[in-house]
């Protein structure tokens, strides 16, 4: 017969016993301390993405970049919006490239007008965006690489909302559209042929950036 309960004498546990109890125990803690550990220092899933933002209101214009003449004061502006006025876009090449940049994700809307001096004998100004009598020439031409083709007509441009892609800066080009460019500039206004530039300006582009 057992004795009672209450007569029993105190357990003894063998450290023998005792280690095959806690070796278990403490694998197992260790097991899970090692999970822990893993997910913590785990890479990301790979359908993780990370966007960067450029920063659109620096890093526009060289600081040591002496402003080109054509571009008024506003062209050179850090800060959104930026109003930049090219004033006598240059006409005697095909293509110029300005020191005004575009940054990803610039909205833009460009406008300009004026007359240019296309050479030759009589009334000789034409305008610059839309020109009268033109025989397929005196185009003012724009590139924004990524918004616009290459060297696209400004007529087609004029009031178009753009929007800048791509990673880095951009700058922009204007260009003029013609057989001859020897003679062509800002000397000399007459009225245009057909009056077209009666009481004009010089050509100017103006682009608006937000």
């Amino acid at each position: 017969m057992s004795r009672p309960a209450q007569e029993r004498g105190p357990i003894v546990i063998r450290k023998s016993s005792f280690r095959r109890l806690a070796m278990p125990l403490l694998a197992g803690a260790m097991a899970i301390a090692a999970v822990g550990t893993a997910s913590a220092t785990a890479p990301q899933s790979e359908n993780t993405q990370s966007y960067s933002t450029a920063d659109r209101n620096v890093g526009r214009v060289p600081v040591a970049l002496a402003k080109d003449p054509h571009l008024s004061d506003s062209c050179f502006s850090t800060t959104l919006p930026i109003h930049c006025e090219v004033k006598e876009p240059v006409v005697t090449q095909l293509k110029t490239t300005y020191d005004f940049s575009f940054l990803p994700g610039d909205h833009v809307l460009v406008t300009g007008g004026g007359c240019v001096q296309t050479g030759g004998s009589g009334k000789t100004w034409k305008r610059y965006i839309d020109p009268a009598s033109d025989n397929n020439k005196y185009h003012g031409l724009i590139t924004i690489p990524g918004a616009t083709g290459d060297l696209d007509r400004l007529l087609d441009v004029v009031g178009r909302p753009l929007v800048v892609p791509g990673r880095g800066p951009v700058k922009l080009v204007l260009g003029y559209e013609d057989d001859n460019y020897g003679d062509n500039g800002y000397y000399a206004h007459d009225n245009g042929t057909a009056d077209q530039c009666k009481n004009s300006t010089n050509a100017f582009v103006s682009i608006d950036v937000t």
